[in-house]
């Protein structure tokens, strides 16, 4: 679907947004203005791939949606909570609310306005995005990690967020594909049945969408017949 298929570019676009405004905060440090405006921009941020999660579960929930679009769900999930625990490992410098995730040291350890400086915190971000992207995956799978320990109250209301979003939308989906798998089996199998009835009384025909009555007399036309033949 074309719709679905956009998801690829938006969540890249959100991720690159996010980086980005993890490699200008500390150069914005001690100016409210510039830290009032990376706020705002990460409202919308978050407020633009909300939406975009919103309208792929409400994709989801319709029946001619195949159970394979479910990979949207997953990729959008796992992005969006990972730019929300990538922005904690960046501010909160002392780990008080998830340890184990962040590879930014403080920033007097950067000569942040030389190259060296400003490649090395570059380079130790990307790998607390990496780390964020990687746990984000782990909490949706359910499995989880040792060495990263959630420790405040917000950050588990964003794990509990994740893992019951992916499992609930996920079973809700499997079941509804399982059942109209079921469903069309046995429709299948009914209009097997009708058309071995038309074959032994070719008079009587049947409607394939025939209710419980009408699937009832067709039982009793079958047995009508079978001792009617068996008398001749």
């Amino acid at each position: 679907m074309k719709e679905l298929s956009r998801i690829y570019s938006r969540n890249l676009f959100f991720s690159a947004c996010v980086f980005i405004m993890g490699l200008i905060i500390p150069y914005s440090r001690g100016n409210s203005v510039a830290m009032l405006l990376l706020f705002f921009l990460g409202i919308v941020l978050y407020g633009y791939v909300g939406k975009l999660l919103v309208d792929v579960i409400k994709r989801l929930s319709h029946k001619e949606t195949s159970i394979k679009e479910l990979k949207f769900l997953f990729l959008t999930l796992a992005v969006l909570c990972a730019g929300s625990y990538f922005f904690i490992g960046v501010i909160d410098v002392e780990q008080k609310m998830i340890s184990g995730l962040r590879e930014i040291k403080p920033d007097a350890k950067y000569v942040l306005f030389s190259f060296n400086g400003f490649f090395r915190y570059f380079q130790d971000l990307a790998f607390t995005y990496m780390n964020s992207l990687y746990y984000s995956i782990v909490v949706m799978a359910t499995l989880g990690d040792s060495e990263i320990i959630v420790k405040g109250g917000f950050t588990r209301i964003i794990v509990a967020f994740e893992v019951s979003t992916a499992i609930s939308l996920t079973i809700f989906k499997i079941g509804e594909y399982y059942s109209e798998l079921s469903s069309a089996e046995a429709k299948e199998t009914e209009n097997r049945i009708v058309s071995e009835v038309q074959k032994i009384n070719p008079s009587y025909i049947v409607d394939p969408d025939a209710g419980f009555l009408e699937r009832t007399f067709m039982k009793l036309t079958i047995k009508f017949s079978r001792h009617r033949k068996s008398g001749d």
